[in-house]
């Protein structure tokens, strides 16, 4: 493992750079939209979209920088699913991790830590193959 962060390590920073960016950008459409509207479940999908429409983007044109040689709807689609099911495995582990340690912080680290890993792997292997 640590031979493959090793030879992967400028790619799995730009991928956390452009993760911790689409967070920001996530929770500030999420806070703008709930400013006006109030409604939490609106506020919610639309900054989850904004921010995942910009990982992707990025994923493709500066992470992975093979967007040129891929069907992007196609990979979009892929993205999403891949997203989602790490959106899932985050929240299973959380709560897992919650109930054995009641420490919602840790959960939330190794879910989010999970999902991460999962992410970067899925995306570089099923979508953009670099």
């Amino acid at each position: 493992m640590r031979g493959f962060i090793n030879r992967h390590k400028i790619q799995i920073s730009k991928f956390l750079i452009v993760g911790v960016f689409s967070s920001i950008l996530n929770f500030l459409i999420f806070k703008l939209i709930y400013i006006f509207t109030s409604n939490i479940n609106l506020s919610s999908i639309v900054g989850y979209f904004i921010g995942l429409l910009n990982s992707f983007l990025f994923s493709s044109k500066w992470v992975f920088s093979n967007y040129k040689s891929i069907n992007l709807d196609k990979a979009f689609l892929i993205f999403t699913l891949i997203y989602v099911l790490g959106g899932i495995e985050m929240t299973i582990t959380i709560n897992i991790l919650y109930k054995i340690t009641e420490q919602h912080i840790f959960g939330w680290l190794c879910g989010a830590g999970l999902a991460a890993s999962n992410n970067y792997l899925l995306s570089k292997y099923l979508i953009f193959k670099n």
